[in-house]
């Protein structure tokens, strides 16, 4: 299970994130969606650690994601995951 509580990411003054708590559990399917600026990304590359939260935890079964470093941290990384792009939807119509 992914659990993430109380996430927050700051950039000076500006809060991207605040406070975030997300539970998934094993062979559940997430899907985050959101205006833009929502933070969609942001949530992504910290659950990641692509970025650094300001705050709050991101746990995976019984270990803390946050505290990852050298080996483990490039291996968590090496979850897939894909970046959003405005060219998914060239050529839908509604």
């Amino acid at each position: 299970m992914l659990q993430v509580r109380a996430l927050t990411k700051t950039f000076g003054s500006t809060t991207a994130l605040k406070a975030v708590n997300l539970d998934v559990t094993q062979g559940e399917m997430v899907g985050v969606i959101g205006r833009s600026g929502a933070g969609k990304s942001t949530l992504l590359r910290l659950i990641n650690r692509l970025a650094e939260p300001s705050s709050g935890s991101i746990r995976c079964h019984t270990q803390e994601v946050t505290q990852l470093r050298g080996q483990e941290l490039r291996l968590w990384r090496a979850v897939p995951w894909c970046f959003s792009s405005s060219t998914w939807w060239a050529g839908w119509t509604c």
